[in-house]
């Protein structure tokens, strides 16, 4: 009962940063009219943003959170090593509600459907590329920090 508990209250922590995270880059990311029909950029011959081009918000929280869960994997160590509460709060619960693989998909699919079959790939080979980097960097980190 104690680990759902744990994972319980990291999750709920993860989607709130997650969430903050989202209002954050949002705030930062210049905003676009790409999806339906792009006759504003048209009439004023502007090109919209590269940042307005992908969910900058859902890559970041799952580049981030690839990177952190690789991280705290290194320092952790060994399952075995009697850390077991601290990785379900930190990498199952926290970071697990942090990451969004739902999103990525249901942005992807919108991308799509919007005639960004382009911008999808892109956001796809891009996301994925990030993530497998950033959770290898993190791990190489940690683990040159604890000597493992």
């Amino acid at each position: 009962m104690m680990k759902l508990a744990v994972v319980f209250v990291g999750g709920g922590l993860g989607s709130v940063l997650r969430y903050a995270m989202g209002l954050l880059v949002a705030k930062f990311t210049p905003s676009s009219s790409l999806t339906g029909s792009s006759a504003a950029e048209t009439a004023t011959g502007t090109t919209p943003h590269w940042l307005a081009m992908y969910p900058i918000a859902t890559m970041s929280v799952n580049i981030i959170g690839c990177a952190l869960i690789g991280f705290i994997w290194g320092m952790l160590g060994d399952p075995e090593e009697g850390n077991e509460p601290l990785r379900l709060a930190l990498i199952v619960g926290l970071l697990g509600g942090f990451t969004t693989f739902s999103s990525f998909g249901w942005e992807t699919l919108d991308l799509m459907s919007n005639g960004r079959t382009a911008s999808a790939i892109g956001y796809v080979l891009i996301s994925v590329a990030l993530g497998l980097l950033a959770a290898w960097g993190g791990h190489a980190i940690a683990t040159l920090i604890s000597g493992s």
